[in-house]
């Protein structure tokens, strides 16, 4: 049997606890280029963060980040699909 996390956090500290460098970060902005989407994704997890990305963690979303134009996530299915323009 293989588990999967998929996990909806708001807590910037658990969502740096969850991603490692096995996986991707992928995250949209808006108009502005405020991050609005973070999702990180690997082979067995699915984190997408849902809290306020400000100061040091829009920085690391950034650094490590692709940015994307669009991020569907299917929980029931488990994948992420992106794309980026």
């Amino acid at each position: 049997m293989r588990f999967q996390l998929i996990a909806n956090v708001k807590d910037s500290e658990l969502f740096r606890k969850s991603v490692h460098e096995l996986g991707t970060i992928f995250y949209q902005t808006d108009d502005e280029d405020k991050i609005v989407l973070v999702v990180y994704f690997s082979g067995s997890r699915i984190v997408r963060y849902n809290g306020k990305v400000e100061g040091g963690l829009a920085k690391l979303i950034r650094s490590i980040g692709y940015k994307v134009s669009s991020i569907e996530v299917d929980e029931v299915q488990g994948y992420v699909k992106i794309v980026q323009d």
